[in-house]
């Protein structure tokens, strides 16, 4: 995806890639909207395209709707274990470019944490991750 920075992935290695550019989607200008891990994003051209949901259906459901101008400025969250899994994404938390901060959603819990602040007028535009019945990892694609 011309254009755009792939940032990551933090967490494990189990599931199956799951990664808009392995899609048949256009490539992703701005997101809309996130829903535990699926989100909607607009193309260049202002088509949207949804992906996911990546990972298990289990928790409290979330959704973020941003605004038309607002934009994601930073991804973090926390890895640990989940039952037999050594490292999974146990929470995620968003912060936009309206100062308002999404989350933490899930379990913050004393495993690692990873945070990736988007400098310079950038907006997180999608993720990419490793999932199956968890979400194993995630990355995220960044607009310069």
């Amino acid at each position: 995806m011309e254009g755009l920075a792939k940032i990551g992935p933090w967490g494990g290695d189990g599931g199956d890639p799951q990664d808009i550019a392995l899609g048949a989607g256009a490539a992703p200008h701005r997101l809309v909207s996130i829903d535990a891990l699926s989100f909607t994003y607009a193309a260049i051209d202002g088509a949207k395209h949804a992906a996911g949901p990546w990972g298990g259906s289990g928790g409290e459901k979330h959704k973020v709707k941003l605004g038309e101008a607002e934009r994601i400025t930073e991804v973090s969250g926390t890895l640990g274990p989940w039952g037999p899994h050594a490292c999974v994404v146990r929470s995620l938390a968003f912060v936009t470019s309206a100062g308002k901060t999404h989350g933490p959603f899930g379990e913050e819990v004393g495993g690692a944490a990873f945070r990736v602040p988007v400098k310079g007028g950038g907006r997180v535009v999608g993720f990419f991750a490793r999932s199956g019945w968890l979400l194993d990892a995630v990355g995220v694609y960044v607009h310069p």
